[in-house]
């Protein structure tokens, strides 16, 4: 019988990325057909397990949430396995300037690269934003516009989490998702090319 017996408890609670996510494949992989209980002490944290979990084809619900704790149910069979997907091109941008100089030209750089992103034929899938890129999804940031209009034109955005906390924005992105590092990996070692910006 799926999911049998009480489950498996999984306390992930203050693990950095991307332990927690390695973790739960640790114990999908050694409890096949159980149910998983996972504790985090983040919401985020939470969404990366469960993204995780249902590409594992495991169904997710979330739990009742006390201050500074997160559970979540992961039960097999509920979901559909999927591979990671697999996309021509993913642009990789580690900094919120294009090129090295004058941050001014390198802003406005940037931004243009984004604008032409969005026009050329052979479009890349997913834009992952790591270091310093992170800092163009969050409040405030001048591409926030044209980051939201490639994201309505069906490119996939992630936002590497361990970033945003390194820089005090955790909470602040206004788009794309947050990721860990272990879903950045697998994007980009699907990706037949990695733009690196």
């Amino acid at each position: 019988m799926t999911g049998h017996g009480a489950p498996v408890l999984v306390d992930v609670r203050g693990l950095n990325c991307p332990e927690p996510v390695i973790r739960v494949r640790s114990a999908i992989e050694s409890n096949p057909g159980r149910t998983l209980r996972v504790v985090a002490d983040s919401a985020d944290v939470c969404d990366n397990i469960a993204r995780f979990a249902r590409k594992c084809g495991y169904s997710v619900l979330m739990l009742d949430d006390v201050p500074d704790t997160y559970s979540i149910e992961l039960s097999p069979g509920g979901g559909s396995i999927q591979k990671p997907a697999v996309s021509d091109r993913v642009v990789m941008i580690a900094s919120e300037q294009f090129g090295t100089g004058s941050e001014e030209l390198g802003k406005l750089l940037m931004e243009l690269f984004l604008r032409s992103l969005a026009e050329v034929p052979a479009k890349p899938a997913t834009i992952v934003l790591v270091h310093g890129g992170v800092k163009l999804a969050v409040a405030g940031s001048a591409v926030l516009d044209t980051l939201n209009r490639l994201e309505r034109l069906g490119f996939t955005i992630r936002v590497c989490g361990t970033c945003l906390d390194y820089y005090g924005l955790k909470g602040e992105t206004r788009v794309g998702q947050v990721s860990n590092m272990y879903e950045l990996v697998e994007i980009m070692t699907a990706a037949t090319d990695v733009l690196r910006i």
